[in-house]
């Protein structure tokens, strides 16, 4: 077991390697489905080096939010794969009218791919948030303090990509992002937290 947990522990440093080293260089576009692999690849093979035992499930946890916190602050902030070379950068605050437009387009059957990509990343992009900050801090398994915290988190994004040049400041980005996180948390609400009573458990006991 030590020796398969060794092999791990290089192929895993190898990939947060390699995935560092293709997500910085801006002669790569990185695309969703590679994305996607090297996040698959790093979550397995992290958890063979680092079971998520009850003992462990703390740090286990702690390291894929921060392996996801890098993944997403790049996606929003460096990252070409979604188009951001070949897009024009405003500032929208008229509720539902990019999704208006999008849905539109799409059903005339002539809305770009990566119109769509943006549209379902927005609302996958802080999904996960749902699931890591309840089961990290209790705190955020109470809804009315959850959904505050995330409305002035992805605010604060959405002024930051203006700020700097890198995105659009879009009420839309708010609302699909929001829905995105709400539907995660409420779904995944008993899982976290029941991690998170774990953790409270583990350290009593330590």
């Amino acid at each position: 077991m030590k020796i398969v947990r060794t092999i791990a522990f290089v192929l895993w440093v190898a990939v947060t390697a390699l995935d560092l080293y293709i997500e910085l260089d801006p002669r790569f576009v990185v695309n969703v489905p590679v994305k996607l692999g090297f996040a698959a690849a790093f979550v397995a093979l992290w958890s063979i080096v680092f079971p998520p035992t009850r003992r462990h499930m703390g740090k286990w946890l702690a390291v894929l939010f921060v392996y996801y916190v890098w993944m997403l602050l790049n996606i929003l902030f460096f990252d070409n794969a979604f188009g951001r070379e070949q897009m024009h950068y405003g500032i929208n605050l008229e509720p539902f009218h990019t999704i208006r437009n999008y849905v539109r387009a799409y059903n005339r059957g002539y809305i770009p791919e990566i119109a769509m990509m943006n549209l379902w990343g927005n609302v996958a992009a802080f999904a996960p948030m749902g699931f890591f900050l309840p089961s990290l801090c209790r705190p955020f398994g109470n809804l009315f303090a959850f959904v505050p915290t995330m409305f002035l988190m992805i605010s604060g994004v959405e002024v930051m990509q203006v700020v700097t040049a890198c995105g659009s400041g879009d009420v839309d980005d708010l609302i699909l992002n929001l829905a995105g996180v709400l539907v995660t948390w409420l779904v995944l609400w008993p899982l976290s937290r029941h991690i998170n009573n774990l953790l409270r458990r583990n350290r009593y006991d330590s």
